[in-house]
């Protein structure tokens, strides 16, 4: 694993500066290294000592190879290494083609310098599709200018071994780019989908107390309702004189208030269902599967636990009250309506005195 660990870290090394993709970069270097040259070396080393010395091009393309790929680590630009690895192969396809056949020359990494182009972000849809339309018309223009015809002619056995070898070659050229294409797309999908699902979360959180807020809440009340949910139950609670601790003990208080008061909702309601801050010091509380009957005792319990927390906001030690009005939802209006009617009786409560629950 060490081994393989410094292959990588070579590979990935950067000397170049900042202002290219680095993966870019990292992709050129294993297909320059992995692929095309060792085609280059292997096609160059059986053509040129069996059967014809001109066919060195080959063995002089891969040095030209070995120096773009060193080049790779001191220019700060992608696309120059790109278009060197295009030109190259395209002078050994001109060289080679018409000797070897087109299969052999290596003509198909051609294709894969198209893939290399369009992995490149920092070019326009536009130029891309002019680039590919260059280098395929190129290619399309050898085919045509060169001819089929073949001058030298190979054994069964080392033609054979030459395309198994150009196969393999440009087989993990192409499976490289699109691990690369592969990889990056799928961990830009991954971090958008966490990056959306982060802003939802954030456009549903009150930003003060932490719970859910007024749109949040009316669309988990929705999704009860589809649910088939057996019972819902919905309170709406006020914080009583909330303004008095606003105007007597400053807005820092009342933000500490309805802080304290929100993380005693949240350790209420963790197995009874939901709770969100509707507006200002009004709370609606959402009791999954719990009818009226049920959530009246818990409400009671919830009240008188408010009422005898201890608050203290700078030495300032304090008790606050709240009142609370409930309403058992019912097929015969929605959710808006059920929580209106719960709306109606905390106003119904607050008239009557304060800090009580009417149910």
């Amino acid at each position: 694993m060490g081994f393989i660990r410094k292959i990588i870290d070579f590979f990935s090394s950067d000397k170049s500066g900042e202002d290219r993709t680095n993966s870019l970069m990292i992709l050129l270097r294993f297909v320059l290294c992995l692929c095309t040259l060792l085609h280059f070396i292997i096609c160059g080393y059986l053509t040129a000592t069996r059967y014809a010395p001109q066919n060195g091009i080959f063995l002089i393309s891969g040095s030209v190879l070995i120096v773009i790929f060193v080049l790779s680590y001191f220019v700060p630009r992608s696309d120059v290494i790109v278009a060197l690895f295009s030109m190259t192969t395209f002078v050994v396809c001109v060289t080679a083609g018409p000797a070897l056949g087109w299969i052999i020359s290596g003509y198909g990494f051609m294709l894969v310098a198209i893939m290399l182009l369009w992995f490149d972000s920092s070019k326009s849809i536009k130029i891309k599709t002019i680039l590919t339309v260059i280098i395929t018309a190129s290619v399309c223009a050898l085919f045509i200018i060169k001819g089929s015809s073949l001058n030298i002619i190979l054994s069964d056995n080392d033609y054979s071994v030459l395309l198994v070898i150009n196969t393999i070659l440009l087989s993990a050229s192409i499976g490289i780019v699109a691990y690369f294409l592969c990889r990056d797309n799928v961990s830009d999908e991954r971090k958008l989908l966490q990056y959306n699902a982060k802003l939802k979360q954030m456009a549903g959180i009150d930003p003060l107390t932490g719970l859910m807020n007024r749109r949040a809440i009316g669309e988990r009340f929705e999704e009860l309702l589809k649910e088939d949910t057996q019972c819902i139950t919905v309170a709406m609670g006020d914080i009583d004189f909330f303004k008095k601790v606003n105007d007597t003990r400053g807005h820092d208080c009342g933000d500490y208030v309805l802080k304290a008061l929100s993380s005693i909702f949240q350790d209420f309601m963790k197995d009874k269902g939901y709770v969100s801050r509707w507006g200002g010091e009004e709370f609606v509380f959402i009791f999954e599967n719990f009818n009226g009957d049920d959530a009246y005792p818990m409400l009671e319990d919830l009240r008188r636990k408010i009422e005898k927390t201890d608050l203290e906001f700078f030495s300032h030690k304090f008790n606050v009250t709240m009142t609370f009005g409930m309403e058992e939802y019912s097929p015969m209006f929605g959710s808006e309506e059920a929580i209106k009617k719960a709306d109606e009786k905390l106003y119904i409560g607050k008239e009557s005195g304060r800090n009580r629950v009417v149910y």
